[in-house]
C-alpha cells in the first residue's frame, strides 16, 4: 500500500491513505513518524539528514509500488524533494532472519551509522545504483520494528507479496483485556493499531484471519473483539 505525502495549510506535510473503498486521512507527517526524526536543528528519518537523502537517493521515481494489502505501508518521500519511499512495520523477531537475507541476496552494504542506539545500515543494489537504508529495533512492541528508505520497487514490491503479518495484539501487549481493544484507544495501544495492526489485519480475507487466528492461538474472545472491529458484510 502507498501513501503520497501532500502539502497542507502552513505546509506541514500528511499522508493519505487509501483503505478499502474507503479514504481516510492518515496520521501527520511529524506526528505519524515521531519515532523516525530526531530533534536536531536539522530534520532526520532514520539518521539522515534531508540533504544527506536528497544526495543518496537521486534517481527520479517513475514506479508506482505496493500490492493488494494495506502492510506495509510505504510513504512517497517525494514532495520532500527525496526520491524515495519510507516504509515502517512490525514483524515477529523469528521473521528478521528471512527479512534480512532477502536484502543480502539484492543488496551491498556500503556504511553504518547509529542513531537513537540503533545501526542503521546503508545499502547499494548489486546490479544498479538502487539504494536502501535499513534498520531494526527490539525496543517497541514485544517485535520487531523495521525502517526503512528505498528506491527499489522491486525490494517494494516483494515485501508486499511476501505476506508479511503484524503480530496481533495479545503478543504487543502481554495481559491486555481483549474486550479493551478498539474503539477510543489512547496512547501506545492507538498508535500500533492505526499504524501496524488495523492496515495489516483490514486487508485480509476470511480465510486469511481464520489461518492468523490458529497462527496465534487466538482465544474467542481475541477473535470476537477483532471482528467487531471490522466493517463485515
Amino acid at each position: 500500500m502507498v501513501c503520497q505525502l501532500g502539502a497542507r495549510g502552513d505546509g506541514q506535510q500528511w499522508a493519505r491513505c487509501s483503505r478499502r473503498s474507503k479514504v481516510r486521512n492518515c496520521m501527520s507527517w511529524l506526528g505519524r513518524m515521531k519515532n523516525v526524526f530526531k530533534t536536531t536543528p536539522e530534520e532526520q528519518i532514520i539518521g539522515y539528514s534531508f540533504v544527506e537523502l536528497k544526495s543518496i537517493f537521486g534517481i527520479r521515481i517513475t514506479e508506482t509500488v505496493g500490492g493488494p494489502r494495506n502492510y506495509p505501508v510505504f510513504s512517497a518521500l517525494t514532495p520532500a524533494g527525496i526520491q524515495a519511499y519510507y516504509s515502517s512495520f512490525v514483524v515477529d523477531k523469528a521473521e528478521t532472519a528471512h527479512l534480512e537475507n532477502l536484502i543480502n541476496e539484492r543488496f551491498s552494504p556500503i556504511n553504518e551509522r547509529l542513531f537513537n542506539g540503533l545501526v542503521v545500515t546503508c545499502f547499494q543494489h548489486r546490479l544498479s545504483d538502487e539504494r536502501l537504508i535499513f534498520s531494526i529495533s527490539y525496543k517497541e512492541f514485544n517485535s520487531a520494528t523495521i525502517r526503512l528508505i528505498t528506491n527499489s520497487s522491486e525490494l517494494l514490491s516483494m515485501l508486499s507479496d511476501t505476506n508479511i503479518a503484524a503480530p496481533p495484539p495479545w503478543v504487543v501487549f502481554d495481559g491486555y483485556e481483549a474486550s479493551w481493544w478498539g474503539g477510543d484507544m489512547q496512547g501506545t495501544q492507538r498508535f500500533y493499531n492505526d499504524n501496524y495492526f488495523f492496515p495489516f489485519f483490514s486487508s485480509l480475507s476470511p480465510a486469511e484471519r481464520t489461518a492468523y487466528y490458529a497462527r496465534y492461538s487466538a482465544s474467542e474472545e481475541w477473535i470476537r473483539s477483532l471482528e467487531s472491529t471490522l466493517d463485515l458484510e
